[in-house]
């Protein structure tokens, strides 16, 4: 597979850029970047793209043709890609009145300290001060309101679990279990950031959510020690392929990290 940098990255940001600014300037009134591209902890390779379209007026017809210059983009950059990761330039589009009013999707409930933090502005004209602050009891109970949502997914991995138990792991094609480890770590380190969001902390890279968990949680052995350990293996998985070993114990330490989560937010009810 095709080794990728940080610059086929930028330069897919920058004609995308390009491509919505000559066709639709005058619709846009900004640009942003999210996620480890925008903070700049990327894994060319690994990582995915987020991209947030502000749209000054009407956003159903803008959303459909930037997702088809997204996927043009993609294709050009990131072809190899897909199998792993999926939608690789990802581009959400909302609107100034839906910011205004409060239901837009970008920096609403626990997600808007981390973008007003860490969102870059890509082109056009700063939206961050539309963007209305929710307060603190408000941004904890998202958090754990999108928290019990997201762990509905644990019975359908504890399926997926069970099936890969039936099959030798070496007969798994390499490109599936691509799939599986990104998939396992965004269940521990999505789980540990939106928890520890619904406990009044602003975390978003993988270190410092790790790093964050373990002194929240302390008490939490084997939580901790899950999340240590898939730091660690994220780490070499940036660069390399982990072995079916890590593999299948990253699977199973994601399941569980998962449910010990659901347990805690029982818990804590």
């Amino acid at each position: 597979m095709k080794k990728y940098s940080e610059k086929d990255y930028f330069d897919a940001v920058n004609e995308f850029i390009d491509a919505t600014v000559e066709k639709h300037e005058d619709e846009v009134q900004a640009i942003y970047a999210g996620g480890s591209i925008a903070r700049g902890d990327f894994a060319p390779g690994r990582s995915d793209i987020d991209i947030y379209v502000v749209a000054r007026g009407e956003k159903k017809n803008l959303q459909k043709t930037l997702e088809e210059a997204a996927r043009k983009i993609e294709e050009k950059h990131f072809e190899e890609l897909g199998h792993a990761i999926g939608e690789v330039v990802g581009v959400t589009v909302t609107s100034q009145e839906e910011i205004r009013k409060g239901t837009s999707f970008l920096g609403t409930g626990f997600e808007y300290r981390n973008f007003i933090n860490n969102g870059k502005l890509l082109w056009g004209e700063d939206i961050k001060a539309l963007i209305p602050k929710p307060t603190p009891k408000e941004q904890k109970e998202s958090a754990k309101k999108f928290l019990d949502s997201f762990l509905e997914s644990v019975p359908e991995w504890e399926r997926k679990f069970k099936w890969l138990k039936l099959v030798p792991f070496i007969l798994i094609p390499r490109k599936r279990k691509e799939q599986l480890t990104r998939q396992a770590f965004c269940l521990i380190f999505r789980t540990a950031a939106v928890a520890l969001c619904g406990q009044g902390e602003d975390v978003s890279a993988k270190e410092g959510t790790a790093s964050t968990f373990q002194k929240t949680y302390r008490e939490e052995r084997e939580l901790c020690d899950i999340i240590s350990r898939a730091v660690k293996l994220w780490e070499k998985w940036r660069t390399k392929p982990l072995s079916d070993k890590e593999t299948k114990r990253l699977l199973g330490n994601s399941l569980k990290f998962a449910k010990g989560m659901r347990s805690l937010q029982g818990i804590q009810r």
